[in-house]
């Protein structure tokens, strides 16, 4: 029998037959539906930077105290001023769960930068061994480490140095937290300069 002459007839569902149904012994027929895609839903449109409502999200995020440690991360004494710093390189709202792990990571890495270059600096870079012989101090090794592990954890957060893409945006609202950040301090000190 040859197929190329056969007509070609359109496609619909097939219909199949399903188990009797234990309580009542009736038999359905079921109808193969196509598979259809899901809808994803289409993405919010993020305000531009130099909007009126940018620069008024930018006052009220710089009114809020700063980005507290999340409960699930330790972080020691020496780091929090560091914390500090990096959560305020970014606009509050650019800040997810995942990357407050990661900045807490770089605060104590850059604490212990800071710890190991002051040791450093008492000990010198160049210290006796055992023998008497004169060695590289072994914290310059690990200030390296420190410094390449800082590195990378900066580039996971997209911190420092450009980055691939239109960053523009992101640098303009981090720019306007900073300047609503300026004005508030602006404004605290005329407060307590009026009630002195």
């Amino acid at each position: 029998m040859d197929t190329s002459t056969k007509p070609k007839t359109a496609s619909r569902p097939r219909t199949t037959r399903k188990p009797a149904n234990a309580t009542t012994g009736a038999v359905a027929d079921q109808v193969d539906q196509p598979a259809t895609k899901a809808k994803v839903p289409p993405r919010a449109k993020r305000a531009r930077a130099d909007s009126a409502s940018s620069a008024v999200k930018a006052m009220v995020d710089a009114a809020k105290p700063d980005i507290e440690v999340p409960a699930w991360v330790a972080l020691t004494e020496s780091a929090k001023p560091f914390w500090v710093g990096v959560v305020r390189a970014r606009a509050r709202d650019e800040w997810q769960d995942v990357d407050l792990v990661v900045a807490a990571q770089l605060a104590q890495c850059q604490a212990d930068i800071a710890e190991e270059d002051a040791a450093l600096r008492l000990e010198g870079k160049v210290i006796k061994n055992d023998r008497g012989t004169p060695v590289m101090n072994p914290r310059t090794t690990v200030l390296e480490q420190l410094a390449r592990r800082e590195m990378a954890l900066m580039r996971t957060l997209r911190m420092g140095g450009r980055i691939a893409g239109d960053q523009r945006d992101d640098l303009g609202k981090r720019k306007l937290e900073v300047d609503a950040r300026k004005a508030r301090k602006q404004v605290e000190e005329e407060d307590d300069g009026l009630l002195a």
